[in-house]
């Protein structure tokens, strides 16, 4: 019902009579119950789209038992075409609306059944609910679609179910020069869905950015918040003089790591930064760390002083570094042979466990975050600004202690010595990543 409710404030709000109207409906259903709703109380014209045969029959039954059949028309459509066989030609409509299928067709046989469905699951046929590469492909095709009707239809629209498949759509959308375009979201009892609304006509025509929409914002930024025992600050400098410096840093060392790195697109109003999403399977890092120090001992083998005594740790001078780190670099296969007999059985086991790393759950997802935070109200770059990065737990069985020792890792990786928490007395600038997504205009 949200939605019929945002339909009839769009279109309101561009002053067009709800009973004048002609709406499409994109895979109405047997049930039809969009355009018998918009048809009923707003005496709207629409023309719902289905491509079962037997949920047209159906759906033309209730228009009948609803004596609606001057207002409701029901279209067969082709399942490769969206808007093309329900459209005609020289005819303008004034919005589309859609609630598309949410689940991909590959895959979801194999869910474990639960006695009850979660109180938040949709309802309805297998035809309703899935499609070839979910909700996210099938409104992709929309879109597309709508390019070449333009502004034949005035306003377009769609449900989204899932809020990564809303924000990687807007993401597409800007990709396609449509600035012309706004968002929603409905809350419903224990159920959240999205609604996104794009249209060709001019601003100065109809200006979506301008429309009705609600955005419980406060609901979304608690991830955001900054977990102290996660973060990670540090200044500016050359290695890192920019936010494309750090994450050339994170996705190369993830690599190193094995750890899957799935970059997350954000709402600019929500967060000015950088996030992705980390699936680990093992603690690779401890195999990084353990490697290292098994370098140093066979490089400072080599620095012993004629007395046959180990240089002392506490006397590195910046050589005697210099020299560790290029003996380091140098360790041939015989001086491998000394790894010990612990260490190989780990790099065994680290080789045995990727190949059923697909097959075991993670042991730790988390999305981390990259902000560049400024003490200048400046937008170029200086010595003052600070990065700041820090992770917020999701999943995994290493829980947080997993979560803490990648922390600690990158923080050895980036050279901090110690966490610098910002001044709250002082104003401070969040700088974003330039190429980032840019959220659509609000009011």
């Amino acid at each position: 019902m949200n939605y019929i409710l945002w339909i009839e404030d769009l279109m309101r709000h561009f002053k067009l009579t709800m009973d004048e109207t002609i709406g499409i409906d994109i895979g109405t259903g047997a049930i039809c119950v969009y355009a018998l709703l918009l048809a009923k109380i707003y005496k709207c014209h629409m023309i719902g789209t289905e491509v079962d045969q037997e949920s047209v029959e159906h759906a033309k039954n209730c228009i009948r038992r609803n004596n609606l059949q001057d207002l409701i028309k029901i279209i067969t459509v082709n399942s490769e075409s969206i808007f093309k066989d329900a459209v005609e030609e020289n005819k303008v409509y004034d919005f589309s609306m859609c609630n598309p299928p949410f689940f991909e067709n590959e895959g979801n046989d194999e869910r474990v059944a639960k006695t009850l469905p979660p109180r938040n699951a949709p309802s309805g046929n297998e035809g309703e609910l899935k499609t070839k590469g979910g909700e996210l492909s099938f409104v992709t095709r929309m879109i597309e679609e709508s390019i070449e009707l333009k502004d034949q239809i005035k306003i377009y629209s769609t449900m989204i179910g899932k809020k990564i498949d809303l924000l990687r759509l807007m993401k597409m959308i800007r990709s396609k020069n449509i600035e012309n375009a706004t968002w929603t979201e409905f809350c419903q009892g224990y159920t959240t869905r999205w609604a996104l609304a794009w249209s060709f006509l001019p601003k100065d025509v109809m200006d979506l950015t301008t429309a009705p929409f609600i955005r419980k914002t406060r609901k979304s930024t608690a991830p955001l918040i900054r977990d102290h025992k996660t973060l990670i600050t540090f200044p500016v400098k050359d290695e890192f003089s920019s936010m494309d410096d750090v994450i050339s840093f994170l996705s190369t060392t993830a690599k190193e790591l094995n750890i899957k790195l799935q970059e997350v697109p954000t709402f600019e109003d929500i967060f000015d930064g950088w996030v992705c999403q980390l699936t680990v399977r093992e603690k690779t890092w401890e195999h990084a760390r353990r490697k290292r120090r098994l370098a140093q001992q066979l490089a400072l083998k080599k620095l012993k002083n004629v007395d046959g005594d180990c240089v002392n740790v506490s006397t590195y001078t910046e050589d005697t570094l210099n020299a560790v780190s290029v003996l380091e670099e140098n360790v041939d296969a015989k001086q491998a042979d000394e790894i010990s007999l612990e260490e190989r059985l780990s790099v065994r086991s680290k080789e045995e466990s990727e190949e059923s790393s697909s097959k075991c759950d993670p042991l730790l997802t988390c999305e981390l975050f990259v902000e560049i935070d400024s003490p200048n109200m400046e937008e170029t770059v200086s010595d003052d600004d600070m990065f700041s990065i820090w992770m917020n737990f999701k999943d995994g069985s290493g829980g947080l202690d997993a979560l803490q020792s990648l922390k600690q890792y990158l923080k050895n990786r980036l050279g901090v010595k110690r966490t610098v928490l910002h001044d709250s007395s002082k104003p401070v600038k969040v700088r974003k990543k330039s190429v980032l997504l840019k959220a659509l205009p609000d009011r």
